[in-house]
């Protein structure tokens, strides 16, 4: 990767979407932007589902009184960092205000910093810096990163330390950004950088001060980066060209890569899901990586099929791993989650998204400059829907078994996460767990029903014919087929042809649960969600079914019961 091409990448994420500039007379440049801060107001606090959810209405307020204060007077520039703050206010990770092509005149010095090891590394800078690559950056004229990050942190859209981190570091070199907060003045034509080697000697880099025409200009031979040094990069090296695709690391090991959730039009993921069916099934496989740590979100669903093989490989006695990291983020943050839950191993480090968070955004445009921007329209608590997210709320999700890249890896050719996988005995997920029978009541539209449940690692587990009888004369009535060939359970939606056996109370005492491997498919869709084997019989838990079935389920803890509302949908 070349430092050009990694310093246009990370200023993307920085300033993400863009604004035009203004034009015109001080008076109507004043009123153009008090304009556009009354609607940016209005905007934010009328649309996202609780913008005071880490902020209060005074701070607001507040924030508002001092941007009107410097309408006449401020840079076009300055005028969207401030937005940008009352934006960051929120503290989530999706709503967020552009500053983009306000800097349409920036200036920059060549420093691309990486995060490795609990450090910020020199993995870029000009050609004459090549042998201090690799090496520590201490401070940035004469600020420390520390005192750096603390100083942007306004601007910064955050919901968690690794995405603060995160977007910091594609921020930090841009000197328009440094200057607004008084970290330079903006007159220099050069910078002081000090580095650290490993040995502690400290040197100080005389780094130039670019600006956008000159930086474009530059001949590619005139930076180097880490990338360019290495003696090798790894077969698992990112492929941003694609979505997804597979590999073969040798031992057993099968890998996949998704870089973005969505669908590859020319790769459909059902084709892929298929390939990939086919080498799990093969017998020549025992362990599965699913790597999402440069994944910065999309869809969700598109991962479901995926997921569910996985499910089935570590149910048939497999080890299925997911790799996340700093970059994993908003739905790639959620498939992470629910690979865990099926029974994947997670390695790496916390995660840039957090478990519960704002999402699902709209974008929008400030009717004057142009200026864009981005709001989140719901709030998604995965810990309501998924054992794996219970003990996290607004946090970065953290692996079972933390593996950092480390620079001298990296430099290697080595990648240290999917090295230590390879290099380990497999993780196996216990495979059976103890059943007594849970005392929850069921209620489905208003209906008590008679279908007892067992409870394992404290979720409710029913049969699918006992759930068949309870959705029976509902918007969400399906019929239960099971092919004992093919060992596949089906449901239809339809009336219900009963087998017999329903409703029947369930045995008392401790039983033990075998998680299922029967293929499980509601009409033609994989019903993702751990399933269990008890005395013959298939338990499901509950809510894996209503979100296949699209209906509404609830907890009365006062009451203990769960409440099906077939009329409404399940929102997750």
């Amino acid at each position: 990767m070349r430092v050009k091409q990694w310093l246009a990448g990370c200023l993307s994420a920085a300033v993400v979407l863009g604004c035009l500039p203004f034009a015109g007379a001080a008076d109507d440049t004043a009123q153009a932007r008090q304009e556009d801060l009354t609607y940016l107001v209005q905007t934010l606090t009328g649309n996202h589902p609780d913008f005071y959810a880490n902020t209060t209405e005074q701070e607001v307020e507040d924030k508002t009184a001092e941007i009107e204060t410097g309408l006449e007077d401020m840079s076009d520039f300055d005028f969207a960092i401030e937005l940008s703050e009352l934006a960051a206010l929120a503290g989530d990770s999706h709503t967020m205000i552009s500053v983009g092509n306000a800097m349409q005149d920036y200036h920059l010095i060549i420093m691309a910093p990486d995060w490795y090891e609990g450090r910020w590394v020199l993995s870029g800078a000009e050609k004459a810096y090549q042998d201090c690559i690799g090496q520590e950056i201490v401070s940035i004229n004469g600020h420390s990163m520390d005192e750096l990050m603390q100083a942007l942190e306004p601007m910064i859209p955050y919901d968690n330390e690794v995405r603060l981190r995160r977007q910091f570091g594609g921020m930090v070199y841009v000197t328009e950004i440094l200057q607004h907060y008084g970290m330079v003045t903006g007159r220099e034509e050069r910078l002081p950088v000090v580095v650290r080697a490993a040995d502690g000697a400290e040197t100080t880099l005389d780094m130039k001060v670019y600006s956008a025409s000159e930086y474009a200009a530059l001949d590619p031979g005139a930076y180097i980066n880490a990338s360019r040094l290495r003696a090798a990069a790894p077969v698992t090296e990112p492929d941003r060209g694609v979505c997804y695709k597979l590999l073969d690391l040798g031992g057993g090991t099968l890998y996949m890569q998704y870089n973005s959730c969505r669908e590859d039009p020319n790769h459909p993921m059902d084709e892929f899901a298929a390939e990939v069916k086919a080498k799990l099934e093969s017998g020549d496989y025992t362990k599965f990586i699913i790597d999402l740590r440069n994944n910065g979100g999309g869809s969700d669903g598109v991962l479901y099929p995926v997921t569910y093989l996985a499910q089935q490989f570590i149910a048939n006695g497999n080890a299925a791993y997911v790799l996340a990291g700093e970059g994993t983020f908003s739905s790639a943050l959620i498939n992470t989650v629910q690979l865990k839950d099926v029974g994947a191993t997670f390695v790496g480090m916390p995660t840039g998204g957090s478990v519960d968070h704002f999402g699902a955004v709209t974008a929008f445009e400030l009717p004057n400059s142009g200026i864009r921007g981005q709001y989140s329209n719901k709030f998604i608590d995965l810990g309501s829907y998924y054992e794996a997210a219970g003990p996290y709320g607004v946090e970065s999700f953290r692996p079972d078994i933390q593996v950092e890249q480390t620079f001298a890896d990296y430099m290697d050719g080595v990648d240290t996460a999917v090295q230590y996988i390879l290099d380990s005995a497999p993780v196996h997920p216990a495979l059976t767990k103890p059943a007594a029978v849970s005392s929850a009541r069921m209620v489905v539209d208003g209906t008590p029903v008679a279908a007892a449940a067992y409870e394992i690692e404290d979720s409710n587990y029913f049969k699918l014919r006992d759930l068949a009888v309870a959705f029976t004369g509902t918007n969400a009535a399906f019929n239960v087929t099971w092919d004992s060939a093919a060992q596949t359970v089906t449901l239809t939606g339809g009336v219900y042809e009963p087998a017999g056996g329903e409703l029947e109370p369930l045995t008392g005492g401790t039983q033990t649960a075998t998680r299922a491997t029967a293929d499980v498919y509601v009409d033609d869709m994989p019903l993702v969600g751990k399933a269990y084997e008890v005395g013959g019989n298939h338990y499901f838990k509950l809510r894996d079914l209503c979100f296949m079935l699209g209906v509404s389920v609830e907890w009365d803890g006062a009451a203990q019961t769960i409440v099906i509302d077939t009329s409404k949908p399940y929102i997750q």
